[in-house]
């Protein structure tokens, strides 16, 4: 007999004769798409053994997970798909695959068999991590939220999303010194518009100046100005650039003329397309307007829609009509490497997958619309471009404008590569298609592959009461309604502690109003107000050193370097947290309000405590500073004011490496400049 073998963990107590090469004695097996599969050791010890028999032609999905994995082909040969590079491993080779390295195995021929051996490594895994968030430090960052449609004024669920995101982001890669740019703007060419316009009594471009006059006063008052914006219409070079785009994609053999039967209204004599008509989504069978799902994100085809009515709710009927289309099934490889070397969120992870192993669509970029920039092909004359195919072009003239703002001009197709700033977007769960899909393919289809979005922040929704804002419904608080310049900082604070990451938010101006009472009238105000009073017990044009210690002091020495320690790692984060970091500072700002009380419930007239009120004023200082960093991002003017009492600037993440308790501090001569007074 045998001897035992591993009698604990995953337990094989006698050995067995595996032969996959005969599959009736592989026992057990599973079938998964071609493959024979026998595990003798299966997950959970700490080494697992896998035996895999393909089918010809049979392939593995990609994926990647956290352990180290050795294969080695038996016989036959594979093809193996490794983050963006494919090679082939015959019989008899083997090769080490390391954590989150994202994977396909595909058969070459019927019959092949591979063996794979995996375990956990936490230094590996830590190792890939680390690689995965190093970041390109010497390249400019570009930051690009998703444009609003100037169909109406910014509300606060359109600034608790990308919008305010965006400047928060901006904020802390200037706190590490990054050379950094927000883009923002209006959106291209929306039929959304020409619906307010309408209703309005304007026309198109006299509506979408109105509205985005009021986006930037909003913007403004938010203290998130962008650095390029973009206006709805194009000027001559914007224009180009969209037709340059085009002129390449055809000429890649990406753009295909296509008929369709489309919703037309018999009464007006009009094809009803893009907002003009709603009906079913054809994907998930949510509402969904003849340009995008607002439940699964999609983008539509108004043809494709189920049930389509106009916005008067009356059935329309379908006439042919022919159009453009960017193709997108050929860039799924693309895609798929864009999958691969991106690390992405799980919600963007699960779009892009769903979508490459669901068929990649055909995509409308051309419509009968009023406005627009016309199709320079013969039989499209009376169609214009829509804004599915003004994205990337608006990110390349982003590219140009910074070039300008450097003193380097050039066009897009001329600028180095390794000049190219690492690009970050940011959106809407309801935009999802459009960013994950159609500005990574056609980047990868121009061969602007530095260009990729390197990070990707989505958001859900912000709800009001419970429901949906809508702009056409005038269900919304409107920012330049709710703050004034001089009032928008509790708001941006407010906001970004209920952003809705992963999962919907509400919003209730009661709870806001209570909150802003509650701490930023309140505790925020009296915590720095008091720790001024500390401060000016030993005031001097120079903070003197440190005299007397107590526990007192240990204890809120070491809150602070808790607190610093928390803020660096955030800031260093490749997806900062924002609505923990508000929670942190809310925290820290009671323990400086606590800390502080001590301190002054003790007469300061007593000369025993002069060396004790010293090490006091330099504690609080030491949290100010602190404070002032984490709160930089957030609200901007607030923390410039609680450095600028302490005579510094700007504040940068390097000041959480001085050591405030010996750092040198000049005071300003008006001490009552300070934050809090």
């Amino acid at each position: 007999m045998a001897n035992p073998k591993f009698k604990s963990g995953n337990e094989m107590i006698y050995p067995q004769i595996i032969d996959l090469k005969n599959e009736a004695r592989a026992v057990p097996i599973s079938i998964d798409g071609g493959i024979v599969r026998h595990d003798p050791f299966p997950e959970g010890g700490s080494v697992s053994v896998r035996l895999l028999k393909f089918s010809s032609g049979a392939t593995t999905c990609r994926h990647n997970h956290g352990e180290v994995e050795f294969w080695t082909v038996i016989s036959g040969g594979v093809r193996i798909h490794l983050d963006e590079k494919t090679f082939l491993l015959l019989g008899g080779e083997s090769i080490r695959i390391d954590p989150l390295r994202r994977h396909r195995i595909e058969a070459l021929d019927s019959g092949a068999v591979m063996q794979t051996v995996w375990w956990h490594s936490r230094a590996a895994f830590d190792e890939a991590i680390s690689t995965k968030e190093a970041t390109a430090k010497d390249r400019p960052l570009l930051l690009v939220p998703a444009m609003l449609t100037p169909n109406g004024q910014m509300h606060i669920g359109h600034a608790s999303g990308p919008f305010l995101h965006a400047d928060v982001l901006r904020r802390i890669a200037e706190t590490r010194d990054r050379e950094v740019f927000v883009l923002q703007g209006t959106h291209g060419h929306l039929e959304h518009i020409a619906i307010a316009a309408d209703a309005a009594g304007l026309e198109y471009y006299q509506l979408a100046e109105k509205n985005t006059a009021c986006f930037q006063e909003a913007l403004d008052r938010l203290n998130a100005v962008p650095d390029i914006f973009l206006g709805t219409e194009p000027d001559r070079r914007g224009k180009a650039v969209v037709l340059e785009v085009f002129k390449r994609l055809c000429s890649k053999g990406l753009i295909a003329e296509r008929e369709y039967l489309v919703p037309y209204d018999v009464e007006s004599g009009r094809f009803r397309v893009d907002a003009f008509v709603h009906g079913k989504c054809p994907y998930c069978g949510g509402y969904a307007s003849g340009h995008e799902c607002e439940d699964c994100g999609a983008l539509v085809v108004d043809a494709e829609l189920q049930d389509p009515v106009d916005l008067e709710g009356h059935s329309l009927e379908r006439r042919p009509l022919k159009r453009l289309f960017l193709n997108l099934a050929p860039m799924h490889d693309a895609l798929e490497s864009f999958a691969s070397r991106s690390f992405l969120p799980i919600y963007a992870n699960h779009y892009i997958e769903s979508w490459l192993s669901r068929g990649l669509p055909e995509v409308c970029i051309s419509n009968p619309n009023r406005e627009g920039i016309r199709i320079p092909i013969p039989g499209f004359e009376c169609q214009r471009f829509n804004i599915t195919i003004e994205h990337v072009p608006r990110h390349l003239l982003a590219l140009e404008m910074i070039r300008e703002k450097s003193g380097r001009p050039a066009l897009w197709y001329q600028i180095p590569r390794d000049e190219m700033p690492e690009l970050n977007i940011l959106f809407g769960a309801d935009n999802a298609f459009g960013r994950l899909l159609v500005i990574p393919g056609v980047l990868s289809a121009l061969d602007l592959h530095e260009m990729l979005p390197r990070r990707i922040f989505v958001n859900q929704m912000l709800t009001l009461d419970g429901k949906k804002f809508s702009t056409s419904r005038n269900h919304a608080i409107w920012v330049n309604d709710i703050a004034a310049k001089e009032t928008g900082e509790p708001l941006r604070f407010y906001l970004c502690r209920r952003r809705p990451d992963g999962s919907v938010e509400d919003f209730s101006l009661s709870s806001y109003e209570s909150w802003k009472r509650n701490f930023w009238d309140g505790r925020l105000l009296r915590s720095t107000g008091k720790a001024n009073q500390v401060i000016e017990r030993v005031a001097t044009d120079e903070l003197p050193c440190p005299g007397q210690w107590s526990a007192t002091d240990i204890a809120f020495l070491a809150e602070c370097r808790r607190f610093n320690a928390e803020v660096r790692a955030r800031f260093e984060a490749d997806y900062p947290d924002v609505r923990q970091l508000t929670h942190a500072i809310e925290a820290f700002v009671d323990a400086i309000d606590r800390y502080s009380c001590s301190v002054l419930h003790v007469p300061a007239a007593a000369k025993e405590n002069e060396a004790l009120d010293r090490t006091a004023a330099r504690a609080v200082t030491f949290a100010l500073v602190g404070l002032c960093v984490a709160a930089y991002p957030l609200i901007p003017d607030f923390a410039v004011r609680i450095a600028g009492s302490l005579g510094l600037g700007v504040p940068k993440l390097s000041w959480l490496d001085r050591d405030w308790m010996a750092e040198s501090v000049r005071l300003p001569e008006s001490i009552g400049a300070r934050g809090g007074e």
